[in-house]
């Protein structure tokens, strides 16, 4: 039961409380007919045909209704709480300028007010939650030194290194003539991200870009004509990531592109990949939205002058470090348990 999400326990509750009503009345009715003479049948049967469709419209009635109504409550109460808790952890871990909404019955909006005051008065402890967060990634980094040959799916996230990027396009659609027309990543490892070390393109697409591409990203035509081809950048992407793992935000979008082209250039990406969409979604699964803005709020990162794939992978990179100790909480502390626990999230169908 720990594992199901708070709308599954509550479909479960919903049904054996169905069950547990009825049941009785259904276990009378047999239990009268079974027992009783066939003249109290005969009635009974006459009854039956006459009330048969009043007993329809006010059993449906009666089900809509508590369905309504148990609906409204769940609403009301165990997807605020679930949503509450989920930040409450983003705030005690991630981002301690998060505060709580108050929202809810008056019970829970006074339980979220009283953390929201224990909060503005608890920073020093988040301090020194903090201090072990990192004390354990300096230990898992020791212990990584001195077993160079460990799987890389069982070293702990904190200990990689890691290569965020993104990629700017022509339009939104790889598998019919869409091109990449920029990328841009920069290394993160040891909890840090290392603005010394990146990595910026701009790319001729060898076509038109879209209108809506341009109000996205603002790349026009002339800023790309005449710059080197993905075949010429590529190679030199592939040796700025090697020996890294891959990051990036709904990456299956820009992995789509990279993979279109393995035929061309001759090189393909064979290293671990792991999105913060999906990360996001293990990490709080109750919170409605999971695109990389919603999860910079948040979380607290705050970029100017975005949309572009430099801006972007740095964003990328942010929200990957605050979402490592929200995942090491849920006990994901492996590469391998990070990327496991991906698939099993709704976004991993995503397909392009």
């Amino acid at each position: 039961m720990e594992k199901l999400t708070a709308r599954q326990r509550y479909l479960i509750a919903v049904i054996v409380m169905a069950v547990l009503m009825a049941g009785p009345f259904m276990a009378l009715g047999l239990y009268a007919w079974f027992e009783g003479v066939e003249e109290h049948r005969a009635i009974f049967l006459q009854y039956l045909q006459q009330l048969f469709p009043l007993g329809v419209a006010l059993t449906l009635g009666a089900l809509i209704l508590g369905f309504v109504v148990l609906n409204r409550l769940f609403n009301t109460y165990v997807t605020g709480i679930a949503a509450t808790s989920e930040r409450l952890k983003v705030m005690l871990n991630s981002n301690r300028e998060l505060r709580l909404e108050l929202q809810g019955p008056p019970e829970l909006r006074e339980v979220i007010h009283a953390m929201n005051r224990l909060a503005d008065q608890r920073d020093h402890k988040i301090d020194e939650i903090e201090e072990k967060i990192k004390e354990q990634i300096s230990i898992y980094q020791s212990l990584c030194d001195r077993s160079s040959d460990a799987s890389l799916l069982d070293r702990p996230l904190a200990s990689l290194i890691y290569t965020a990027f993104d990629t700017e396009t022509t339009g939104l659609q790889p598998s019919h003539g869409d091109e990449i027309i920029q990328i841009g990543a920069l290394k993160v490892s040891s909890g840090k991200i290392h603005t010394d070390e990146t990595f910026e393109a701009l790319i001729d697409p060898r076509r038109s870009i879209s209108a809506e591409s341009i109000k996205i990203h603002g790349i026009t035509q002339a800023e790309v004509d005449g710059k080197p081809t993905i075949d010429q950048v590529l190679p030199i992407f592939y040796k700025f990531c090697d020996g890294s793992v891959l990051l990036g935000h709904n990456v299956a979008f820009d992995m789509r592109f990279l993979q279109l082209k393995e035929q061309s250039t001759h090189i393909v990406f064979k290293q671990p990949v792991i999105d913060t969409l999906l990360l996001s979604a293990v990490a709080y699964p109750n919170q409605p939205l999971h695109s990389l803005e919603s999860s910079m709020a948040l979380l607290g990162v705050q970029i100017e002058h975005r949309h572009n794939a430099c801006s972007d992978a740095v964003a990328t990179a942010q929200v990957f470090l605050k979402l490592v100790p929200l995942l090491e909480e849920r006990g994901i502390i492996t590469l391998g348990q990070a990327i496991e626990a991906s698939k099993k999230t709704p976004y991993a169908r995503l397909s392009y």
